[in-house]
C-alpha cells in the first residue's frame, strides 16, 4: 500500500511546476491519500519562446514538500530561477534578478475510494515582500476500476489577491485573479507512464487585462524512485490578445517521493 501511494504522490505531482507573469507556473500539491506520511521533491528546467515572461529564456523551479497522516501538506518553492539570456537590447526593467517564493499548507479530506477534495493556502513573496494571498479549493476522483481505469480528473479554484503595496519590478501590483486549473490523466496500466492535460483559465480584474485560457501537456515515467517527465505549456499574455505572442514553454523535469 505504501509504494502504491508513493506512486500517485510522484506521477501527480503538479498540474503545472514562479516567475510573475500572466501564465505563470505555480506550486501543486500532489494528491495522497489520508494515512500516508511521505516528502516529496520535484524540480525543473524551462525553455522559454519570450524571455520577458520570466526574466530570461531558460529558468528552473524546485519545490519541496511533506504530508503528515492527516492529510496535511506544508511546502515550499523557488520559481523564476534565472539560468538563461535575459534582454538583448539591456531593458532588463521587467526582470527580477531573484526567484519568487511560495510558502504552502494544503489539507485533503477522501470522501470515497476514488472521490477526494481539498483546499489550502499559498503565500508568494519575492524579496522579503508579499506579493499575493492565495487560498484555493480542489477536488478530484480516481477511477480505479471499469473502463476507466486509470483516469483521474480534478479541479483547483484559486482566488489570487494581490498586494497591492508592493510592486512587481516596476509595475503596480493591483490585479486580483481567480484562476481555474481543471486537468484530466490517464496512467497506462501495462506501462509506467501518465499521460496529463491540465486547461488554465484566469480571470483577470483589472481593465487592461483580458481573460486567458492557457494550455499543458505532460507526460512522465511513473516508474518507482526518481520519475522524470517532459512537458509543454503555451502561457497566455493578458495585456496582448494576439496568439502569437503566447510564450511556448519545453519543462524537462523530475520528481522524487520517500
Amino acid at each position: 500500500m505504501k509504494k502504491f501511494n508513493l506512486s500517485i504522490a510522484i506521477s501527480t505531482i503538479l498540474c503545472s511546476s514562479l516567475a510573475f507573469a500572466e501564465g505563470e507556473a505555480e506550486a501543486e500539491v500532489p494528491y495522497t491519500p489520508q494515512g500516508t506520511t511521505s516528502s516529496y521533491i520535484t524540480g525543473n528546467v524551462q525553455n522559454h519562446s519570450r524571455q520577458d515572461f520570466n526574466g530570461s529564456d531558460v529558468t528552473s523551479t524546485i519545490e519541496a514538500g511533506h504530508t503528515f497522516a492527516t492529510g496535511t501538506t506544508v511546502y515550499v518553492e523557488f520559481d523564476g530561477i534565472q539560468l538563461g539570456k535575459t534582454d538583448e537590447e539591456g531593458d532588463d526593467s521587467y526582470y527580477s534578478n531573484s526567484a519568487y517564493t511560495t510558502i504552502g499548507v494544503d489539507q485533503a479530506f477522501d470522501i470515497t475510494e476514488s472521490l477526494w477534495i481539498g483546499g489550502g493556502y499559498q503565500h508568494l513573496l519575492h524579496n522579503g515582500d508579499t506579493i499575493q494571498y492565495r487560498p484555493y479549493a480542489k477536488i478530484g476522483y480516481n477511477f480505479n476500476d471499469g473502463m476507466l481505469k486509470g483516469v483521474s480528473i480534478s479541479n483547483r479554484t484559486r482566488y489570487q489577491i494581490a498586494d497591492g503595496s508592493n510592486k512587481v519590478g516596476d509595475q503596480d501590483n493591483t490585479n486580483d485573479q481567480l484562476r481555474f486549473d481543471n486537468r484530466i490523466a490517464y496512467q497506462f496500466q501495462e506501462m509506467p507512464v501518465q499521460v496529463a492535460y491540465n486547461n488554465v483559465y484566469y480571470i483577470n480584474e483589472a481593465d487592461n487585462k483580458s481573460n486567458t485560457f492557457e494550455h499543458e501537456v505532460r507526460a512522465t515515467w511513473t516508474r518507482e524512485g526518481v520519475q522524470p517527465y517532459l512537458e509543454y505549456r503555451n502561457q497566455a499574455d493578458a495585456a496582448d490578445v494576439n496568439p502569437g505572442a503566447n510564450n511556448n514553454v519545453i519543462v524537462l523535469g523530475a520528481s522524487y517521493a520517500f
